[in-house]
């Protein structure tokens, strides 16, 4: 255990523990004054403390544990099983099937999906890396992809789907995938979402993703959200209205604002200030993972960091794509900071298996 502390990355570990601060803060402040929202606070300190003791254990553990053929082979069956059975028995939020329910905790087995498939590929890109631009190897990997994805779309979660999506394209870039090879993965992508729009998307997701494209077409409806957020961000000025004095969010004109829009509730209290303490953190957080990519001694080292990196990437560039209005609301948490367990559980396994890899090398 003495051996596991000196080898432990505390840059890494500290800069969590800055966005873990960050959402207990927002948490707290927005259970001010409300009869049921100290319950929200006091969920996120248990998930954080068991966050905290999975990325021990995963610290502990040798990371060359995780890309055994056998225990990949379990994990990617166990979370389809997952998947498959939400669509029966999970609880619906907001359209979508997603969640089950238990006690006073949801688990939303999506958030597993992203990085078990990070593993699976990463093993499969290394093991094959060599050939990886044959196109049976592009085939089996988008295949792999494609069952998570299409399963995760008939919830249905849009934004899930972007990320599984997203993780399989940059891993296989990074892997040696062709230039014509990326071209044709845009052109399918393409097709998936056009196949997507006509017989999967909600007309809720339809519709936010047109109030995108013409923001003033329902100003009271799906963009709502999206302009109350604008809102937000733009009264915290420098240094913020102040903690527990955001009007948006504690008079209820924010939706959503311990999750897809924490950041317009943290924005408009800390102000710019605080935005710049969020935005250094991620930015510190990438490039302690990219620094072990760039010095990996192995292909699965430095795949999977990718895959870590394209998880964090993707969920915070569509959040505050959300939150500022570039983007339509597709419901993605920001990362370490967005009320939820089942992500910080995932994010902190995979930290742990990064610490893991930083520690053995």
């Amino acid at each position: 255990m003495e051996w596991l502390f000196k080898k432990t990355d505390w840059y890494l570990a500290a800069t969590v523990l800055v966005l873990f601060a960050c959402s207990l803060l927002t948490l707290y402040s927005l259970s001010l004054g409300s009869a049921t929202g100290g319950q929200w606070f006091l969920r996120q300190i248990v998930w954080i403390i068991l966050g905290a003791a999975v990325f021990l254990l995963c610290s502990f553990i040798d990371f060359r544990f995780f890309s055994h053929p056998a225990v990949i082979r379990i994990g990617y069956v166990l979370v389809l099983a997952l998947l498959a059975a939400v669509l029966f028995f999970g609880k619906t939020v907001s359209g979508n099937r997603a969640w089950f329910a238990i006690g006073g905790f949801t688990i939303q087995p999506v958030e597993f999906a992203k990085l078990v498939l990070v593993v699976v590929l990463a093993q499969y890109f290394s093991a094959f890396n060599i050939e990886i631009w044959r196109s049976r190897h592009v085939l089996v990997t988008a295949a792999i992809t494609g069952v998570y994805t299409g399963l995760v779309l008939l919830q249905p979660d849009l934004g899930s789907c972007l990320v599984l999506l997203g993780i399989w394209f940059f891993m296989i870039l990074v892997s040696g995938a062709r230039p014509r090879q990326t071209l044709l993965f845009i052109f399918l992508f393409v097709l998936l979402f056009l196949a997507g729009w006509q017989w999967f998307f909600s007309d809720l997701q339809k519709a936010r993703i047109v109030s995108f494209i013409l923001p003033s077409s329902d100003p009271f409806g799906v963009s709502y959200s999206q302009r109350q957020a604008l809102t937000a961000i733009g009264s915290g000025g420098i240094f913020g209205t102040g903690l527990g004095k955001g009007t948006q969010s504690h008079l209820g004109f924010l939706p959503a604002s311990r999750t897809d829009f924490i950041f317009a509730a943290w924005a408009e209290e800390f102000g710019f200030a605080g935005v710049l303490v969020i935005a250094g953190a991620y930015v510190f957080l990438v490039a302690r993972v990219l620094r072990l990519a760039l010095r990996a001694e192995s292909n699965f080292v430095r795949l999977f960091s990718v895959g870590y990196m394209t998880i964090l990437f993707l969920h915070v560039f569509v959040h505050l794509g959300m939150n500022l209005g570039f983007l339509p609301v597709i419901g993605l948490g920001l990362p370490f900071v967005s009320y939820g367990g089942s992500q910080i559980l995932t994010l902190s396994v995979g930290l742990g298996i990064l610490n893991s890899m930083h520690a053995r090398q």
